[in-house]
C-alpha cells in the first residue's frame, strides 16, 4: 500500500457497554428507549456535560433511573411524544470521556434497550491499541467487539476537525454558555428558553451569560467567515 492510500485509511474500534452502572446505558434500558449522544463538553464545575437525544419512552420516563444518582446530574431540555432531549453533568469517568480525552474522534456512542455501543475513530493501529488498553484500564465491564480499517468516508480535513477547530478557539465558560445556549433551544424560533433562564441554570447573571455568548458568537462567526473582527470593524 503506498503512503497516500495508508494515510487514507482509519481504525475504528467498536466496543460493547452492557453495564447499567453507565446512565446511557440504565436510562435506555429501564425506559426501553434508544439513546444517541450529540454533544460533549467539559463543565466549568468539573466533569463533563453530555446532550442525548432519546426516542421510543414517554419524556416523563427517561429521567427515572438516575434521580438517586449522586454523581450525576440530569435534566430534561426537550421533549415530544415519544423522547426528547437530556443533558447529563457527569462527574465520573464515562466511555465518552475516554474516547475523547484518548484524542480518538467519538463516531457513535448509543444504546438501545440496555445495549450500548460506542464507536471510536483514530489514525493508526497503535492509536487502536492505545484506546483498547486505555478502556481496559478504566472500564473493565466493557468488551471490544470489532476492530477495521477502512478509507476516509471524508476528506483529511473532517467535519469534526473544523467543529474542534472552532470550538477549542472558546474558553471553557464561553464554550459551556453557548453550548447551554443552543441545545436548550435559545436559537430556536420560537424561543423555547430565555437568558434569564439559562443564566441561573448555569448560576450567572443574564448580563454575564449574554457577555460570554455574544463573545463566544463573534468567535464563531469570524472563525466560519475567515476573517479577524479588529480588522474588519474600524471606526
Amino acid at each position: 500500500m503506498s503512503r497516500g492510500q495508508d494515510e487514507n485509511r482509519v481504525v475504528e474500534v467498536e466496543f460493547r457497554v452492557d453495564d447499567p452502572s453507565y446512565p446511557f446505558v440504565d436510562v435506555s434500558r429501564t425506559a426501553d428507549c434508544r439513546l444517541d449522544l450529540e454533544v460533549l463538553f467539559p463543565h466549568s464545575d468539573g466533569g463533563f456535560v453530555e446532550y442525548f437525544t432519546a426516542e421510543g419512552a414517554p419524556a416523563n420516563r427517561i429521567l427515572d433511573p438516575i434521580d438517586d444518582t449522586v454523581a450525576v446530574d440530569a435534566d430534561l431540555v426537550a421533549r415530544h411524544h415519544d423522547g426528547g432531549r437530556v443533558r447529563l453533568h457527569v462527574r465520573d469517568d464515562c466511555v465518552a470521556i475516554t474516547v475523547a480525552e484518548c484524542g480518538a474522534i467519538p463516531r457513535t456512542v448509543e444504546a438501545d434497550g440496555g445495549d450500548g455501543r460506542v464507536v471510536a475513530e483514530v489514525a493508526s493501529r497503535s492509536d487502536a491499541d492505545e484506546l483498547v488498553d486505555r478502556f481496559e484500564e478504566e472500564h473493565p465491564t466493557v468488551t471490544v467487539d470489532d476492530r477495521r480499517r477502512r478509507c476516509r468516508s471524508t476528506p483529511l480535513f473532517t467535519r469534526h476537525d473544523f467543529t474542534q477547530s472552532v470550538v477549542e478557539t472558546l474558553t471553557d465558560r464561553q464554550r459551556e454558555v453557548f453550548l447551554t445556549a443552543y441545545m436548550n433551544g435559545f436559537y430556536d424560533w420560537p424561543r423555547k428558553r430565555e437568558a434569564s433562564e439559562l443564566a441561573a441554570k448555569l448560576e450567572i447573571s443574564p448580563a454575564t451569560f449574554s457577555q460570554h455568548l455574544r463573545t463566544a458568537e463573534g468567535k464563531i462567526f469570524s472563525s466560519l467567515l475567515d476573517t479577524d473582527d479588529e480588522d474588519v470593524f474600524i471606526e
